[in-house]
């Protein structure tokens, strides 16, 4: 069917409750047309990865295309509310016969991310977010057009999710003012509406005398961190040990850790390593030499998975620390321990990632944390907590509905909060502290997670900040699967800016 027999079907005349059955259909039509496009920018993104704050090619690729390549559709503000690399698409259709203000026409707000991770590229598939948002946003404005809708549609692009919350810093700037309805899909490895994790980071600083001093201190506290295992305050919470100078990128476990020992036979350590490595420690393994670098050492390059701060990922970093509990339980103080290719250093730095579930609980798991390595630590200090992202069913059952009725079966809600985002600083959650239940929001911010992984022999798949998810996010399947997303989240725009009932029950928590 063309699209003039589909608005044939759908218009009914201005002013009466338009006939969106054909919306659907209507979509798909309009993301034939404008989704190749805006897939080609994620592709380029994707190409030229760039960490937060830096995410300068993806600005300017976004921002060229919509001035250059393809202008007039959007009002385009580059360097938005004073971040160098976000940006403003702002779209507002008042349809002919339309007399009502500029206040009278509803709103709702895309939000666009694209940085990358350091070392490791797009593991998280930010490139997928920014076509999310600039493709559900597309095909909802051209939809608005053809329907004779009136609406207004706003992107901003967000920079800066991975590492120091850029969305918090454009909510001081006021970017979300105005705007009661805010959207994004984030990719992953499975298909789920759910909530996110609170997060805050505390950076430790260990100090010695000699280097072999300062790496004893930093892995006693190490150990320290790993027996709290079970034993944090709130629910689900997790403090996992994701940064060491020289080794590690914040936010990314690592998949390599360099590990020496001094004092030891390599047969002597070689066997205590060897009986740790046990069947939970998938997909890990190791190396072992000799090392003329210091006298009588051993060097080893433990190597495995790689990716987000888990508590239930026995990672190489984990395999190390085991090491070093078990080769000084017994007191040997002829045993020393180095970071082999950087045996000069003195000062050491690890950042432990607190995870939890709920955002109240951040202060007192962060307490705890720090109150057990003080001791061992010359200064700790945090960056700014990341809010938990709870999950609003008005606008969750909708979108797995219209899912459900595309014949994408596999989607339902989850109480597992997987990872964290920066889209909680918009949210704003204010939960009753008993029972959990959300009272209010400063937005309703909607955030489903997807995967894009195909389900074949040999296609790659992993979880974000695996380096491997960094393959996966780079397919041609990957890029379908968020064309059936924003496609879906576009129609839930429509029916949000066109159904005054719909709008007023996904707003009713919004704080006044």
């Amino acid at each position: 069917m063309t699209r003039s027999e589909l608005l044939l079907l759908a218009t009914v005349g201005f002013g009466i409750a338009t006939d969106l059955s054909t919306l659907p259909d209507l979509l798909k039509t309009i993301s034939a047309d404008v989704f190749p496009g805006l897939k080609g920018i994620a592709q380029d993104i994707y190409a030229h990865p760039e960490t937060s704050t830096q995410e300068f090619h993806a600005h300017d690729t976004v921002v060229d295309y919509f001035t250059t390549t393809n202008p007039g559709l959007w009002d385009v503000t580059p360097h938005a509310y004073g971040q160098p690399t976000a940006f403003v698409l702002d779209f507002v259709n008042k349809p002919t016969g339309f007399s009502g203000s500029d206040d009278e026409i509803p709103v709702v707000g895309f939000m666009a991310e694209y940085d990358a991770l350091l070392g490791i590229g797009h593991a998280c598939g930010h490139n997928h977010i920014v076509l999310n948002g600039l493709a559900a946003a597309a095909m909802a404005r051209q939809a608005l057009i053809d329907l004779k809708i009136p609406g207004h549609i706003k992107v901003l692009g967000t920079p800066d999710e991975e590492n120091t919350g850029g969305k918090a810093r454009l909510n001081d700037a006021g970017a979300f003012d105005g705007i009661d309805v805010w959207m994004e899909a984030h990719p992953t490895n499975g298909n789920a509406v759910q909530p996110m994790q609170g997060r805050v980071d505390a950076q430790a600083n260990f100090v010695g005398d000699t280097h072999a001093d300062a790496v004893r201190t930093a892995y006693e506290a190490l150990v320290l961190i790993t027996d709290l295992a079970g034993t944090l305050p709130g629910t689900s919470s997790t403090a996992t040990p994701v940064e060491d100078v020289g080794m590690f990128a914040i936010n990314v476990v690592a998949e390599q850790i360099l590990f020496g020992v001094a004092g030891l036979s390599l047969q002597e350590v070689n066997s205590t390593v060897s009986q740790l490595l046990d069947n939970t420690y998938v997909g890990v393994n190791y190396t072992i030499v000799e090392d003329s670098e210091v006298e009588n050492g051993v060097a080893l390059t433990m190597e495995g998975p790689g990716g987000h701060a888990s508590e239930g990922t026995k990672s190489p970093l984990r395999l190390s620390i085991e090491t070093f509990r078990t080769l000084t339980a017994n007191g040997n103080s002829d045993v020393s321990f180095f970071l082999p290719g950087n045996i000069t250093v003195t000062e050491l730095d690890i950042t432990v990632s607190v995870r939890t579930r709920y955002t109240s609980d951040s202060d007192s798991v962060l307490q705890k944390v720090t109150s057990t390595i003080a001791s061992k630590a010359v200064s700790i200090s945090k960056d700014r907590p990341y809010p938990a992202l709870e999950v609003l069913t008005a606008l969750g059952d909708r979108f797995l509905a219209i899912m459900h009725e595309d014949g994408e079966p596999n989607w339902n809600y989850s109480t597992i909060a997987p990872a964290a985002t920066d889209a909680g600083f918009v949210q704003d959650a204010q939960l009753d502290p008993d029972t959990k239940q959300v009272l209010s929001v400063g937005k309703a911010v909607f955030h489903p997670n997807f995967g894009i992984c195909e389900n074949v022999t040999g296609a790659p798949c992993g979880f974000n900040h695996e380096p491997v998810f960094a393959h996966t996010a780079g397919t041609e399947f990957s890029y379908g699967r968020t064309e059936v997303v924003a496609r879906t989240l576009a129609q839930v725009a429509v029916e949000l800016l066109d159904d005054t009932g719909f709008m007023r029950e996904a707003t009713k928590l919004v704080r006044t």
